[in-house]
């Protein structure tokens, strides 16, 4: 695009905002880390649902990557909500339990992914291109 003045300038695509509600704060660390210098997102983390709920409501999230076993509540339950609540939400389940029953009702509440713990950043890795593809296509 040129402006008045003949230069150019190019529209950039808006930084993906990254909610990440973790317990452990190294692993909570991690995915923060690897977000912001692999993908390039703006990542805001939390260790509780009241922390998660708080952000929740005072920044429009793209993403929100949840643990299911949170200090205040559980994980699981409150992605459900936010699926209903914002269907363009890109909700992450993370849980140390394979469960496959639990995957599915995931799926059919609306959770996007599941990542089971541990888990190879390469399984983040892909979810976050899954992502930026279907923000492509918005």
């Amino acid at each position: 695009m040129e402006s008045s003045f003949g230069t150019r300038f190019a529209l950039s695509k808006p930084i993906m905002r990254v909610l990440i509600i973790e317990r452990e704060k190294t692993f909570r660390q991690s995915l923060s880390d690897f977000m912001e210098s692999h993908r390039g997102f703006e990542v805001f983390t939390a260790l509780s649902c009241r922390e998660g709920m708080s952000l929740l409501g005072k920044v429009p999230f793209d993403m929100v990557l949840c643990e299911y076993h949170l200090p205040d509540g559980n994980g699981f339950e409150m992605l459900k909500d936010l699926a209903r609540q914002n269907p363009k939400l890109i909700s992450v389940l993370m849980t140390a339990h394979s469960d496959e029953s639990l995957k599915e009702e995931a799926e059919k509440a609306g959770i996007r992914g599941f990542l089971e713990k541990p888990f190879d950043l390469k399984d983040l890795e892909e979810i976050a291109e899954k992502v930026e593809t279907l923000e492509k296509d918005l």
